[in-house]
């Protein structure tokens, strides 16, 4: 059996340190869910890399992370809807009204829309911090 090599495990401890910081970053949403969304891609896109990085001959280790990379694309991909709709609701934002009724509805849609962005935002947290466990806790099995 052949042993990781120690740049591989500076490149992972790296990955679990950072990954946690930028979860905690995405989770409070910081800079912004369009920041935020952006950052998490990001990371998944890290995440990718360094599992299929990850050298093993065990098949259930192989298995999972297959696994792992498909909840990562779904993941990724719910972050650029996410990421989509808020473009959305900043255009919508920028619209001009033209009477009382439309402005009174689309301080409405507004409301309803930051309800749902924070809804999404804290779904797709906790999806993000469940990938984040299932793929340290793989990534550390030698």
């Amino acid at each position: 059996m052949q042993h990781p090599k120690p740049e591989d495990y500076d490149e992972i401890a790296s990955f679990i340190s950072e990954g946690t910081h930028r979860l905690a970053v995405i989770s409070m949403n910081d800079y912004g869910l369009h920041s935020s969304a952006r950052m998490a891609q990001t990371y998944l896109e890290r995440a990718l890399y360094v599992l299929e990085s990850k050298r093993s001959f065990d098949t259930g280790v192989m298995n999972e992370i297959g696994t792992l990379r498909a909840v990562a694309a779904t993941i990724a991909a719910e972050y650029a809807q996410l990421e989509s709709f808020c473009t959305d609701c900043e255009r919508f934002k920028e619209l001009a009204t033209k009477g009382p009724i439309e402005y009174i509805s689309k301080w409405i849609v507004r409301a309803i829309c930051r309800e749902y962005l924070g809804a999404a935002s804290h779904h797709l947290a906790h999806k993000i911090r469940t990938f984040h466990s299932n793929a340290c806790s793989i990534l550390i099995v030698a």
